[in-house]
């Protein structure tokens, strides 16, 4: 039985990413081709080529580097982030679907954090973009109706469906 799965900024090929002051300690590599290649043996060692993931933008610098989504296991969705610049054509070589924001299973799943204003309609926003930084409410803490699964998040691997699930269900109880 196939598994749903959720990850984002996996910026491979972004040399910068590496030296960013919020990402440097979860992307802890010496080289650019020494990260992409630790993101893509975690990927295929948490992801089989049956199950599905939604990878939430920001997936590649370099259209070359396009090219490591097919190395990568899993039938893949993504949702566009904002360095996700190429043509359509270029990226349905390897995503069986690519999209501004999709709904699923009554989560609104994007790139960016959607507006406070969504909620009731959807229970929970997952997205990236933020990398190590979370939505807070006023008084400071995290607002429990976004789920960031930027790679840093989920140890630079895609998280599965149940665990976001436990996320809300632990927040909501």
């Amino acid at each position: 039985m196939s598994e749903v799965f959720f990850i984002s900024d996996t910026h491979f090929g972004h040399r910068g990413i590496l030296t960013f002051p919020s990402t440097k300690p979860f992307r802890p590599f010496e080289t650019i081709e020494e990260h992409d290649a630790e993101l893509i043996d975690r990927w295929n060692a948490t992801v089989s080529p049956l199950d599905v993931v939604w990878h939430l933008g920001d997936f590649c610098f370099g259209k070359r580097n396009l090219q490591i989504a097919g190395l990568l296991n899993g039938k893949k969705r993504l949702v566009m982030g904002n360095h996700d610049m190429y043509a359509m054509e270029d990226y349905l070589k390897y995503f069986e679907r690519v999209m501004g924001c999709a709904e699923y299973k009554g989560m609104i799943l994007s790139h960016m954090p959607v507006h406070p204003s969504q909620f009731p309609r959807y229970f929970l926003n997952v997205h990236g973009h933020l990398h190590t930084h979370h939505i807070l409410n006023e008084d400071g803490t995290k607002d429990k109706r976004y789920f960031n699964a930027s790679c840093e998040n989920t140890d630079l691997r895609p998280i599965p469906l149940d665990e976001v699930y436990n996320f809300w269900a632990e927040h909501h109880g």
